[in-house]
């Protein structure tokens, strides 16, 4: 596939010039923002969000932010949203937590889980094995051994858990978190973090919400 690369090159002069801009669904961010790079990727959400519970930076992302009730709260619910683990962080062990976060989105526990496999894995080091996940999902979760095995060992999660693994490995991603709308722009997060700072979130939201709405 030849893969197109268009860097667009204009700056925000200021900020209450970007606010207007943004208003008026008129802006061109500049590079450091978002790239565009088309991906041959079919029957997938508006915006995919990548990320791994190996990341430091995806860790201090959620908990800084807070991205999920975010994105929860000011993107239209007819957007579809995705959230998808990555394999390229942390081995073998990686595959599991991969497939557990994919138990997690179907049963619809991803919030009450994702801080506290984040802190098992890189402050408490508790969370090793596939027996530590079981009991943080009935600690923080109330699901219990059967029931996680019972979607453990189920076709539906293996025909999924494939289906994430093609959908990132069709997305040609060389870092996380990254996040990649209508399939092409892909938002720089520490570009965006070291430009606005405290306006971040404000920003983030913006932007989320120009990039879904152009061509």
């Amino acid at each position: 596939m030849k893969k197109i690369f268009i860097i667009l090159w204009s700056v925000f002069l200021s900020y209450h010039s970007i606010a207007c801009e943004l208003i008026n669904n008129k802006t061109e961010h500049s590079k450091k923002e978002h790239t565009i790079k088309n991906r041959d990727i079919n029957n997938i959400p508006d915006i995919m969000e990548f990320f791994s519970f190996f990341c430091p930076y995806c860790y201090d992302f959620e908990k800084t932010h807070n991205i999920r009730e975010l994105i929860k709260k000011n993107i239209h619910p007819n957007i579809k949203i995705k959230k998808y683990h990555v394999n390229f962080l942390g081995g073998k062990f990686s595959y599991i937590l991969t497939k557990s976060w994919i138990i997690a989105q179907q049963i619809g526990i991803e919030e009450k889980i994702i801080l506290p496999l984040f802190k098992g894995i890189q402050d408490t080091h508790t969370i090793k094995d596939i027996d530590s996940i079981k009991k943080l999902f009935q600690k923080e979760a109330g699901i219990d051994e059967n029931q996680f095995n019972s979607f453990w060992n189920s076709i539906a999660l293996n025909i999924l858990v494939k289906k994430n693994n093609q959908n990132v490995e069709k997305s040609h991603l060389n870092y996380v978190p990254t996040m990649i709308i209508n399939k092409k722009y892909i938002i720089n997060y520490s570009a965006l973090e070291n430009k606005f700072k405290k306006k971040f979130s404000r920003k983030y939201i913006e932007l989320i919400k120009f990039l879904i709405n152009k061509k």
